[in-house]
């Protein structure tokens, strides 16, 4: 009889939307941190493989009639605009380069040396096909 333990090792596909808190999307240690803990609970600590991640400001709030304000848990829906990234497949299977690409993320989005106010999907890298003017294909990526 297989022996039941307390969380399945469940590899995930698809994409995974992840709110981030501000205090999270703030820091890029908090951010490595939480992703860790994502990774895990996606069945693989130590990768970024078979799942797409999007990580998404919290602001999905509600204000009660005494003026508290607290997160509403509702799944949101997938924002409209973000910022994609595919990761290469030899950056994907290892954390140490995932976490090479978090920060060369970081720096590529502005000033402001943290995940805050944009919206950002990781995802593996695709190929991405162009038909030029003269039907030719020109492919990238993948």
């Amino acid at each position: 009889m297989p022996t039941l333990t307390a969380e399945p090792n469940i590899r995930a596909r698809g994409t995974v939307r992840v709110s981030l808190p501000a205090k999270v999307a703030y820091s890029p240690d908090a951010l490595k941190k939480s992703l860790t803990g994502i990774l895990e609970k996606l069945g693989c600590p130590k990768c970024f493989s078979g799942a797409s991640c999007l990580f998404q400001s919290e602001r999905n709030f509600v204000i009660d009639p005494a003026s508290a304000v607290s997160l509403n848990p509702q799944p949101l829906p997938p924002h409209e605009k973000y910022a994609t990234v595919s990761l290469a497949p030899g950056h994907r299977y290892d954390i140490d380069k995932v976490f090479k690409a978090v920060d060369a993320v970081i720096k590529g989005l502005g000033a402001c040396p943290c995940h805050s106010g944009i919206d950002v999907f990781y995802q593996n890298e695709l190929p991405v096909l162009v038909i030029n003017e003269k039907f030719e294909n020109q492919g990238f990526g993948g």
